[in-house]
């Protein structure tokens, strides 16, 4: 029988701390992006952070002020992204890079790649049943499709069809705040999860967590 009662802490990281040190290690020098922009195709290195705002990467500090907010730009970017073919990956072999940017999102000559400090796809707004990512595309929601990760305990929503060849986006830490008080534990279904006291929440499958690319916060208990 299910009982009502808050998630442990160890399944929802209810967080906003933003790692600064960890977007500084990962930067590189000025002259890499500078030679990447002049090149052809054009090359260009952007980061997604926790709650789905996209920083080009040398831009410091990180917050709501520097992140790009222009909701064409960003739907055009979101609506295309993937993750990275053979030729891009050669190009980020090349400069031992290879294992830093699992995605890319084309625009026409250019070549944008993308290093998440989880997941390429956040879930950052839920309005009327509807979940918003990118500027504001959207995705119904559907609660049969979240999933909880072993790793960090975060939310994340299975992907209708797909976006790209992206399975899973992470829910952003307001909207599961939001969904948590919908959610009980099921005393009967091995450390599961109901929503609305009838769903049961599925366990992500660990080949879609985060790889050694994203922020150690992502995949922190």
């Amino acid at each position: 029988m299910a009982t009502v009662g808050k998630i442990p802490r160890r399944f929802y990281s209810a967080t906003s701390v933003y790692i600064d040190d960890w977007y500084k290690q990962i930067v590189k020098p000025r002259q890499f992006y500078e030679r990447c922009s002049d090149g052809k195709p054009r090359r260009y290195f952007y980061n997604i952070d926790l709650q789905g705002r996209l920083f080009l990467e040398e831009v410091f500090p990180k917050n709501i002020t520097t992140s790009i907010k222009d909701e064409k730009f960003l739907n055009f970017f979101f609506s295309r992204m993937r993750h990275v073919n053979t030729k891009e990956f050669e190009f980020l072999r090349e400069h031992d890079i290879s294992d830093d940017y699992p995605f890319v999102s084309k625009c026409g000559a250019e070549t944008n790649f993308i290093r998440p400090a989880a997941t390429p796809i956040v879930f950052h707004s839920l309005t009327n049943q509807t979940l918003l990512y990118g500027g504001n595309l959207t995705v119904q929601f559907e609660s049969d499709r979240l999933a909880i990760s072993k790793k960090s305990g975060k939310f994340y929503y299975r992907i209708p069809d797909g976006i790209g060849s992206l399975k899973y986006g992470l829910v952003s830490t307001s909207i599961g705040v939001a969904l948590s008080n919908k959610i009980i534990h099921n005393e009967n279904g091995a450390g599961k999860f109901l929503y609305d006291n009838s769903v049961e929440i599925d366990w992500m499958p660990s080949i879609y967590e985060p790889g050694s690319w994203a922020m150690p916060e992502a995949n922190a208990p």
